[in-house]
């Protein structure tokens, strides 16, 4: 059931922001430069209620900050990525789902309920679109001004199932490039490969059996002397 948590992972920094904000002029300590204009995004857990016991930040809610400067002048927004499982539980106005990884982790009124995931470990933009990121599930897009949930990203239906939070863009061709855990719902041995190129287009995609069953949270080159 919900209750107060002791966990490290909800408060001081980690502390949940529960509301929706908008401000259109920050307070700024001595001066922004007027050439320099952007936005700066970045994505997190955060329940919008207090989460049932025990709380694992990985399945947290996801909500997505923008600072956008220009002109010297800074402003900020923040929105939850409207999951399933955060319309769910919003409308009923508590914690339904545990984030312990525990099938049965559950009020009883969601077993059973379909979900797509917490959208809450990384941003990527990519061909013009914003997606929030996490392992177990396929990505979410986000509109990049309002950043209003604008719902699942397939790649055109031809993503077979999840993405990786940690694709790489390759500077030269443009083609972003992942690699899928959990291709057959669990941490097996059968991982995803896929190729995105720069227009968007999931172009390629393979299944590689594994060694062994491990996690491939991400991938570097190694260095080579």
């Amino acid at each position: 059931m919900a209750s107060a948590s002791a966990s490290p992972f909800l408060s001081g920094g980690f502390e949940p922001i529960r509301d929706e904000i908008d401000r259109e002029s920050l307070g700024i300590e001595g001066e922004l430069p007027t050439d320099l204009a952007g936005t700066f995004y970045r994505i997190g857990p955060n329940p919008q209620f207090p989460p049932r016991e025990p709380y694992n930040p990985l399945n947290g809610d996801g909500m997505v900050h923008a600072f956008r400067i220009g002109g010297g002048r800074a402003a900020y927004r923040n929105r939850w990525v409207r999951t399933r499982k955060w319309e769910l539980e919003h409308a009923a106005g508590r914690a339904l789902f545990g984030t312990s990884g525990a099938p049965g982790d559950r009020d009883a009124s969601v077993i059973g309920a379909v979900i797509n995931g917490s959208a809450n470990t990384n941003l990527v933009f990519h061909a013009g679109r914003l997606l929030a990121l996490e392992e177990g599930f396929g990505p979410i897009e986000i509109d990049p001004v309002t950043l209003e949930t604008r719902g699942d990203w397939t790649f055109g239906g031809r993503l077979p199932r999840n993405m990786t939070a940690h694709p790489k863009v390759d500077p030269v061709t443009g083609e972003m490039l992942f690699i899928a855990n959990f291709q057959d719902f669990r941490a097996g041995d059968l991982l995803g490969f896929h190729v995105v190129d720069a227009a968007g287009e999931l172009v390629r995609s393979a299944e590689i059996k594994a060694p062994y069953p491990a996690l491939v949270h991400d991938s570097r080159s190694p260095r080579t002397s």
